[in-house]
């Protein structure tokens, strides 16, 4: 199946921007289901308790999961986030990546993945 594996950076940068990345994964990629794992839920969990701006996209973050995006696959894999995305990266030949962390889009990249930065506007590139 076609996924499209997003990273906890892309998420909050785009909340932060005034964007749903969810949405534009959707817009680029329809018929792509979007993946997440438990990892990038606990790490947003983690900010989420944070104050500032990082903290309130955090919380934004896991309502738009929980009540909005229900047929988001969550993977059940808690390790570190960056190195179950590089795995995947590896693995799964029909699947797209999103992260703004540019030393991950860079590892991805080099894997021969394709791979997406969520722009200001909401665009990947």
């Amino acid at each position: 199946m076609k996924e499209a594996v997003i990273d906890t950076s892309s998420i909050i940068f785009g909340l932060g921007n005034g964007r749903d990345i969810f949405d534009s994964v959707k817009n680029r990629f329809p018929g792509f289901r979007i993946l997440i794992s438990e990892g990038v839920l606990r790490e947003l969990d983690g900010i989420a308790h944070g104050t500032g701006k990082r903290g309130e996209c955090a919380k934004t973050a896991i309502e738009l999961i929980k009540r909005k995006y229900k047929n988001i696959k969550v993977d059940d894999n808690t390790g570190n986030v960056d190195e179950w995305i590089l795995a995947k990266s590896l693995a799964c030949a029909e699947c797209v990546f999103v992260t703004n962390d540019t030393a991950l889009y860079r590892k991805v990249n080099a894997h021969g993945a394709m791979c997406f930065k969520l722009a200001r506007n909401g665009l990947l590139r």
